[in-house]
């Protein structure tokens, strides 16, 4: 059995926790700390750059919400004012905001390269669309052993970002204007045949559901990224237990399988490091059907959740169910348990690229009592756990020696 050294993982992650949004002089002091580490063991790794334009999918990100706000106000006045109106206006919500977050997604997919002027109404409402950034991934192909039958890719950012508010204002937010835009609209859908519906009893729910909608709108509108978070569960931790579960691979070949570790880089301006990752294994025959296990928030507890989704507006069924299956097989062996994350939230992480190119690949996030601290200056290094990093490297472990035994 392959050997994992917590001790050693939690040392990695610790020396990896200070502040490196991309673009910032910590980014490249990252990467070098974890190639000169693969070094030290022995291990080759090759850095990949890339550069890639961030303003127009955050711009159509902000778009969407400040539109968000526009129509939910419309809405609600003609609901009060034209109960039938309203209720029919309403129906549109969901099918307005789908399609601009498709506008989103298509965007995101696209910022390798300078796609503002296939986005006219949305570039006009965007400050220096066209400014570009640099980043790179670090790929390592581990030794095996006979010929290879099975391949895997184990990923972690590398990257940290903060914010003005935290993982779960964030998220809160973001689950309030979804409620808003896709399921209130619907409830009150009943509207069109009986008013009564929007303007008797029930009238207070739907005022309730309509204003934690409108704010979850604004809160989102003062969303800020900074470089102060140290990113150690976000996501150092991850980044640590790949550098050991890279030792242990290393130290003992698996038969048959070919492991590949890709540290990304840009996963917190827009899954760029992703999307260039992609790119390459979509090019690349012997590596476009391996199965990618994406590591996120590993060390701050034992809490596992998954997915393979990429939004409301994903249409991508069955692209994770390889890589969910192992990480499943994975997990068991580890003695742990995980649930799925639903589809509405998606979990945004480097899987979403790779499910978009036709890659089977999944997200595994751990969650514990520090998660909160997520993408603030409380990030810091003492939150992470050698008990939570062990656990992850099982899981890591144990999907390779689920392979080796498929042959």
């Amino acid at each position: 059995m392959r050997e994992f050294d917590s001790t050693r993982a939690l040392a990695d992650a610790r020396s990896l926790s200070f502040p490196r949004l991309v673009g910032s002089p910590g980014e490249p002091r990252a990467r070098e700390n974890v190639v000169q580490r693969l070094a030290d063991a022995g291990i080759a790794a090759e850095q990949k750059p890339f550069r890639f334009f961030p303003a127009l999918p955050f711009g159509i990100l902000l778009n969407i919400v400040r539109l968000s706000v526009i129509l939910l106000l419309i809405y609600r006045f003609l609901l009060s004012w034209q109960p039938r109106t309203g209720a029919l206006l309403g129906l549109a919500l969901p099918l307005i905001a789908r399609a601009l977050w498709g506008a989103y997604r298509r965007a995101a997919a696209q910022k390798l390269e300078d796609h503002a002027a296939d986005y006219p109404w949305h570039t006009r409402f965007i400050r220096r669309p066209h400014v570009a950034l640099d980043s790179a991934n670090i790929v390592v192909d581990l030794p095996f052993v006979g010929e290879i039958k099975q391949r895997l890719v184990l990923l972690a950012h590398t990257d940290s970002k903060s914010q003005n508010m935290s993982i779960v204002t964030r998220a809160t937010s973001s689950i309030l204007l979804a409620l808003g835009v896709f399921v209130l609209p619907i409830a009150t859908s009943l509207g069109l045949l009986w008013p009564g519906w929007v303007t008797g009893s029930l009238a207070a729910v739907w005022w309730t559901l309509w204003i934690l909608a409108l704010l979850g709108a604004l809160v989102l509108t003062t969303l800020e990224v900074r470089d102060e978070s140290c990113g150690a569960i976000d996501n150092a931790g991850s980044c640590g237990v790949l550098l050991e579960t890279a030792r242990a691979v290393a130290a003992d070949p698996p038969r048959g399988v070919a492991v590949r570790v890709v540290f990304t880089g840009a996963e917190e301006l827009g899954l760029a490091g992703g999307y260039a990752y992609a790119r390459e294994a979509q090019a690349d025959p012997d590596w476009r059907d391996a199965i990618h296990l994406n590591f996120e928030g590993a060390g701050s507890g034992r809490k596992l959740w998954y997915t393979s989704e990429t939004g409301p507006t994903g249409s991508y069924a069955g692209a994770g169910a390889r890589a969910t299956d192992l990480a499943l097989q994975g997990i068991r062996r580890a003695g742990l348990s995980a649930r799925r994350l639903g589809k509405l939230i998606g979990g945004e992480a480097d899987h979403i690229p790779l499910v978009e190119a036709g890659l089977s690949a999944v997200t595994l996030m751990f969650s514990g009592g520090h998660t909160i601290a997520v993408h603030t200056r409380d990030d810091q290094a003492q939150l992470l756990q050698a008990d939570a990093m062990a656990a992850a490297g099982a899981i890591a472990l144990g999907a390779v020696a689920a392979l080796e035994e498929r042959g």
